[in-house]
């Protein structure tokens, strides 16, 4: 019974996979049909911590490295959060403007991969580019 149950279980996770992955090429496609700008989670991280205007502060808690980024440009607020010793993992990235979020990131929500190209304002899409 317990192969029977196994069987099933390694069906139902290839079947997630393949639809979460079918999904976000489906939405990549979208949007390039649209032609809304697009940009991965790391593109945008890489322009906060290496923009010359970024403040940038580190903290330790638990034994972990924390890295804090701020940047304004123009009106438009970017915040970047990292943790690790070279802040090599993406814990959360917003974007705002007076009028409200442009964009957000959180790593808990598994929304989105830092890889994946996601869909962005124009107006933060001619900031970073």
């Amino acid at each position: 019974m317990s192969e029977v149950n196994q069987f099933i279980q390694d069906i139902t996770t290839k079947a997630k996979d393949t639809l979460t992955t079918t999904s976000q090429m489906v939405k990549e496609k979208i949007n390039t049909v649209l032609q809304r700008p697009m940009a991965t989670i790391d593109d945008l991280a890489q322009y906060i911590s290496t923009h010359p205007g970024t403040s940038f502060d580190t903290k330790e808690f638990l034994g972990f490295q924390y890295h804090f980024y701020h940047l304004k440009v123009e009106d438009t607020t970017f915040y970047l959060e990292t943790k690790g010793n070279h802040g090599d993992y993406i814990l959360d990235v917003s974007v705002s403007s007076p009028e409200g979020i442009l964009f957000e990131y959180h790593s808990f929500e598994k929304k989105y991969g830092v890889d994946d190209k996601v869909p962005i304002p124009p107006a933060l899409a001619n900031i970073i580019q």
